[in-house]
């Protein structure tokens, strides 16, 4: 099951859900989809943004127009540059705070009515999502429908933290996930099981090209995905190091200078 959508217009305001927002900056691309999901969350003190993608005038210009002109904050899921690099433009331009990211204030210090903090680590480690209430679950890269999330190997990833944030997402029974690239999801249940499942072939299958003498991590990753272009081959490569690095914690693959084997 996936999640599609045409090409959205670029800039203009997208009601998804009562006091919820999106407008999609310009820049697609194989790791974003149509492009990034800036999100604004009605507050008390006025729209948050989530998100505010990439340096692009044009872009926070809309975001700031749809805010009325100001926002009490933004907060970013994490420091990739597809979320984060507007924002400190975006901060100049409106005066607020931002939380979260590689430069923003620690997450643990945004306070919003009715907004609550969901840690989800292992797209990257300092991933959070935002739970907003009613049900619904803005998930950043954590969770999206159009395509498999990135999990890199450590320090950048971890595939462990990352099957138990899918998990505790399952758990907490959301009605609806809207994810930083895409459209919505309107059925998060079978779709998180789903990609739980999925997670966990792609590990055993992980498993089965293992055999008693060494396999280098490239020849495991050309038997695995096959053919891939330039521009996947480093995230492919991320997917397969983690993965192999969640077998060794699971006993079953052994890691030693000749590159890896079953154990």
């Amino acid at each position: 099951m996936k999640y599609l959508e045409p090409t959205p217009e670029y800039g203009r305001t997208i009601v998804e859900s009562e006091g919820l927002i999106r407008i999609v900056a310009r820049n697609p691309g194989p790791m974003t989809y149509h492009g990034t999901n800036t999100w604004l969350i009605d507050t008390p003190e006025g729209k948050v943004v989530l998100d505010p993608g990439p340096d692009d005038p044009e872009h926070l210009r809309a975001v700031l127009d749809a805010c009325g002109g100001g926002t009490p904050a933004i907060f970013v899921t994490h420091w990739h540059h597809d979320h984060e690099a507007g924002a400190a433009t975006l901060a100049r331009m409106s005066g607020a705070t931002v939380y979260g990211g590689a430069h923003g204030l620690d997450v643990d210090t945004f306070h919003a009515p009715g907004l609550r903090l969901v840690k989800t680590p292992g797209h990257s480690m300092d991933h959070v999502c935002l739970d907003i209430g009613g049900g619904r679950l803005l998930s950043g890269d954590h969770i999206m429908g159009w395509s498999t999330t990135v999990v890199p190997r450590s320090p950048h990833g971890d595939m462990r933290l990352y099957l138990d944030s899918l998990q505790s997402v399952l758990s907490a029974g959301y009605e609806a996930i809207f994810s930083a690239h895409g459209p919505t999801i309107t059925e998060p249940e079978a779709f998180v099981q789903g990609l739980i499942r999925a997670r966990q072939r792609k590990i055993q299958q992980t498993r089965g090209l293992l055999t008693q003498d060494w396999r280098s991590e490239e020849a495991l990753r050309d038997e695995l995905y096959g053919a891939m272009p330039d521009k996947l081959r480093r995230a492919s490569a991320e997917m397969l190091g983690a993965m192999l690095d969640e077998l060794e914690l699971r006993g079953e693959a052994e890691r030693g200078d000749r590159g890896w084997r079953v154990r």
